[in-house]
Order: C-alpha cells, then sequence, then structure tokens
C-alpha cells in the first residue's frame, strides 16, 4: 500500500508543478509616453497567448467618452511607418484590450511601436506612443539562450514524467525486494 501511496505522491507533485509551469504567462509593459501636449500618458501591457498576443492599454487623462485609435506600427516613435501593422481597438476612457493574430515574440524585435491617434477626426495627432522592447536573446551572465517562459509548460511536463517514471522504478524495485 505505501507503494502505491508513494507513486501517486510522486504523481500529483509532478502534474501540480506541471500547471503552474503551464499558467505562467510571459509580460512585456511598454511605457507610453506624452505626444503633441496631450498630457495623456500610461503602459501598453502585451501578453503571450500562444499565436495571439493580448495588448491592454492604459491611458491617464482621457478625452471623455472620445474614442482614441490605436495601433502597433512598424517602426519606433522617433521612426514611425504610418501605416499601421496591427489595429487595436480604440482607447476609450483610457482602456483598451485587443488580441492581435501575431505571437508576442514576433513583436519584440525591436521594431514595432504602440501608437495612441487623438481622435478618428484628428487621426494624424499622436497623443501617445512606446516602442516595443527587443527581447535580449542571451542571459547576460552566461551567454547561453535565455529560457523564456513559453518554454515552462514543456519543463513542467517533463519534470512531471521524470517523477512519475522515477517513482514507477522505485515501486517496481521495492516490489521485487
Amino acid at each position: 500500500m505505501r507503494r502505491v501511496m508513494f507513486a501517486l505522491t510522486i504523481a500529483l507533485l509532478g502534474a501540480l508543478f506541471t500547471a503552474v509551469a503551464a499558467s505562467a504567462q510571459e509580460t512585456v509593459t511598454v511605457n507610453l509616453s506624452e505626444q503633441s501636449d496631450s498630457g495623456q500618458s500610461g503602459t501598453a501591457t502585451l501578453t503571450a497567448m500562444g499565436n495571439q498576443t493580448r495588448v491592454t492599454i492604459q491611458l491617464s487623462n482621457p478625452p471623455g467618452d472620445t474614442p482614441q485609435p490605436a495601433h502597433i506600427h512598424p517602426g519606433t516613435c522617433a521612426n514611425l511607418n504610418p501605416q499601421p501593422q496591427y489595429p487595436l481597438n480604440n482607447v476609450v476612457n483610457g482602456t483598451s484590450e485587443t488580441v492581435v493574430d501575431v505571437p508576442l515574440a514576433n513583436l519584440l524585435t525591436g521594431n514595432f511601436a504602440i501608437n495612441v491617434h487623438k481622435s478618428g477626426q484628428e487621426i494624424s495627432v499622436y497623443v501617445a506612443c512606446g516602442d516595443i522592447p527587443a527581447r535580449a536573446q542571451v542571459a547576460p551572465a552566461t551567454g547561453q539562450p535565455r529560457a523564456g517562459t513559453a518554454q515552462l509548460p514543456l519543463i513542467g511536463g517533463l519534470a512531471a514524467l521524470a517523477l512519475v517514471a522515477v517513482g514507477a522504478g522505485l515501486t517496481l524495485r521495492r516490489a521485487r525486494a
């Protein structure tokens, strides 16, 4: 009976580790700086969702109920391509949330910026912008590739499998003794 309980405990610990690792999501925060003396600044939070990315914008000093167009543009705030790459839902009352059909890793090249416009009628007036940072390709201390949180579910699954295999092996060994 002890052997079965030991194996079950190992399996449950592995499953728990896998569940915790799978719940981790990579998130990047982009600071949105004021432009055109708008008085508006804030953040955009980009969250990995497999082959998609959730973009959540929070801006200070919103202009009432005026919808403010927002986009992900190629380039940087200093050198923005005026053609948006990925449209975002309008910022209304300072907030917006959009799921775009692009993996977060594709946005972390250092070649994209998030831009918010004053209104649909004044689309050429930019009120806030933030450069999406490039993901560091290597860990500074080791020079080795950095393991992203997107790899945690795989690592957790392998760890669970190893724990189950060890538990089963110990159970079989004790059964033979």
